[in-house]
């Protein structure tokens, strides 16, 4: 997951490098504003892959759990056996 992670920010950063490159090129933005606008873009897409992760792995829990809803940061035996249909 992290050999993913890393190539598709790669991605996105190349992505956003351009991006910003036409901006500039069109007088949208400034020489010193295009290193701000690919670090605000990088942050976002970090906050939203964290999102995506935490949901993903969130709903993957549930699943495992049979559909019961049990705090994420307790132990199994901390909650107790959870009932099979």
């Amino acid at each position: 997951m992290d050999l993913l992670k890393a190539i598709l920010l790669g991605y996105a950063r190349h992505g956003l490098t351009i991006a910003a490159g036409y901006l500039l090129a069109h007088g949208l933005i400034q020489q010193a504003d295009q290193q701000v606008f690919i670090s605000a873009a990088l942050a976002l897409a970090g906050v939203a892959w964290s999102t995506m992760n935490k949901l993903i792995h969130d709903s993957e829990l549930r699943e495992a759990r049979n559909g019961a809803l049990v705090p994420a940061m307790l132990p199994p035996a901390a909650v107790g056996p959870v009932a099979k249909a």
